[in-house]
């Protein structure tokens, strides 16, 4: 079979739908596929294309055994709102070109993000005879409206439209939790069409470490600091202030605490000012680190957060919560009880869900585990062990392998 996987996100970005996709494709390749990814210029998170790359129209290479077509699109460094669209739309254009030239293919499975190709990609897998495969990995246009990103009635029924186009259009859709299946399906999916099937984890790349290592000490973290870790990209809905008010209620009377973030995103000029006007001197910034170190960038923490806005979790899944649990940390999830979010943590018993931008829950949930080491690596451990049991990489491939097999079969 002859797969073609689109993703504006793939690596050497630290994008995780991007490694997500990459390994999709090696898993693909393995059992006998013919696979190319269309994808864009690495930028992420800073919008300066990477260094080993000149943005041109159409870069072709393969990585890994996997072709790989990088088509051109709109970059600039710190991207405000318009920039985003802008870039959107570019690749939208662009990755259409080439999956009109791309030589015969059985099967598109896309990337629904962003939203922009839900107008475009039906179209092209009309023209191209083949079948369209969406992955709903968050529900948009949901969040930037919600956030107040887009306010204007007009364009908010564009977006609700290209939406509903491209769940009716698909031969299928691969979403990650049942929550979205519902909410295709009222959207206009058929449900026969949807798969639920999760995003997975490397468990061989992250695997359970020192917490005394060399990242802590680069940090300047002495093995007597408890380590509150905030990993990965720091987005506006993520509403990671709340972890700074409870550093700030934190600061007088846990003393050893630290608050750790890791990461890069939209948000982070705004809380290293809010650490910086309130003096937070037990709050650390630190940039994302190379993929080789993820192991030994969780193993410093000694409780994991994950944080979300109100009504927020119910649009993401943060995957960073797979990368605490597969180094068996204990998560606090601030996040709304009915999230998928909120739904994993319970399952797999790997922490405490408590109320979103409630900051002083927070403080007490901190305080509550920084003094019982003993119920830190019984949570962190419970979580390590569901994974092996529900989140292995071959399991789910496998899943989705199965489930591209059934489309293309249909008549």
């Amino acid at each position: 079979m002859r797969v073609v996987l689109l993703s504006q996100w793939y690596p050497p970005e630290q994008a995780p739908i991007g490694y997500m996709i990459q390994e999709l494709a090696q898993a693909l390749i393995s059992r006998g596929y013919e696979v190319t990814v269309i994808t864009g210029f690495p930028n992420h998170p800073t919008g300066i294309v990477f260094g080993d790359y000149r943005k041109q129209w159409c870069l072709k290479e393969e990585v890994g055994g996997v072709k790989v077509w990088r088509m051109y699109l709109y970059t600039a460094p710190y991207p405000s709102k318009m920039r985003r669209i802008l870039t959107f739309l570019s690749f939208t254009f662009t990755s259409a070109w080439a999956l009109l030239v791309h030589p015969r293919y059985d099967l598109l499975f896309a990337v629904f993000q962003p939203l922009s190709v839900g107008a475009t990609l039906p179209v092209i897998a009309k023209i191209r005879r083949t079948k369209l495969i969406l992955n709903v990995q968050d529900l948009h246009p949901d969040v930037p409206i919600e956030l107040g990103l887009i306010r204007n009635p007009v364009l908010v029924r564009l977006l609700r439209w290209i939406e509903g186009v491209g769940y009716r259009s698909a031969s299928g859709l691969a979403v990650i939790c049942d929550q979205f299946r519902k909410h295709c399906v009222a959207r206009g999916a058929h449900d026969s069409n949807v798969a639920v099937i999760p995003n997975w984890i490397n468990l061989e790349e992250i695997v359970p470490g020192s917490r005394d290592n060399g990242f802590r000490a680069t940090l300047g973290l002495s093995p007597d600091h408890v380590v509150v870790m905030f990993a990965g990209t720091i987005g506006l809905v993520a509403g990671a202030e709340v972890a700074l008010q409870a550093a700030l209620l934190l600061k007088d009377t846990l003393p050893d605490v630290r608050f750790v973030f890791v990461g890069e995103g939209p948000a982070v000029g705004a809380l290293k000012d809010f650490a910086r006007v309130d003096g937070l001197t037990n709050v650390i910034f630190a940039p994302f680190q190379p993929r080789s170190m993820l192991s030994e960038v969780q193993a410093i923490s000694d409780i994991s957060l994950v944080t979300m806005r109100h009504g927020k979790g119910r649009a993401s899944v943060p995957s960073k919560v797979l990368g605490y649990m597969a180094a068996a940390r204990p998560v606090i999830a601030a996040v709304d009880a009915d999230s998928e979010t909120a739904s994993l943590v319970n399952r797999a018993g790997c922490g405490q869900v408590i109320q979103p931008e409630d900051s002083e829950a927070l403080a007490g949930a901190i305080t509550s585990l920084a003094a019982d080491c003993d119920r830190r690596r019984e949570r962190g451990y419970s979580g390590r062990r569901y994974l092996e049991a529900n989140y292995q990489k071959e399991a789910i491939t496998g899943q989705y392998v199965q489930f591209f097999e059934d489309i293309v079969g249909r008549a």
